[in-house]
């Protein structure tokens, strides 16, 4: 991501949240590949909803965030209030 005029070290805590219409082909989050970039659709607190994601191992990274500000294991998040859309490579993103 490059923003003119802007200090290079702060870019990495911008939210980043992409907004559209709730599809249907939402998944759960634990069903997310190793790799996985998804829009988180519905979750717990609703201040997340719209927020790109990324699945690592077994952790969920919030794009454009600082590392803590994420969520480990998320093989336990089974629940329908977890659920993300995955974007298919190539998906360009305005921000």
């Amino acid at each position: 991501m490059y923003m003119t005029g802007t200090n290079p070290i702060l870019t990495n805590q911008i939210n980043m949240k992409l907004y559209k219409e709730i599809p249907d082909n939402t998944i759960c989050v634990n069903d997310m590949k190793d790799g996985d970039i998804a829009i988180i659709r519905k979750w717990g607190i609703s201040d997340y909803v719209g927020c790109i994601v990324q699945r690592y191992e077994n952790n969920l990274i919030r794009l454009g965030e600082n590392s803590g500000k994420g969520w480990s294991d998320v093989l336990n998040y089974r629940n329908e209030n977890f659920r993300v859309e995955i974007l298919p490579k190539g998906t360009l993103l305005e921000v």
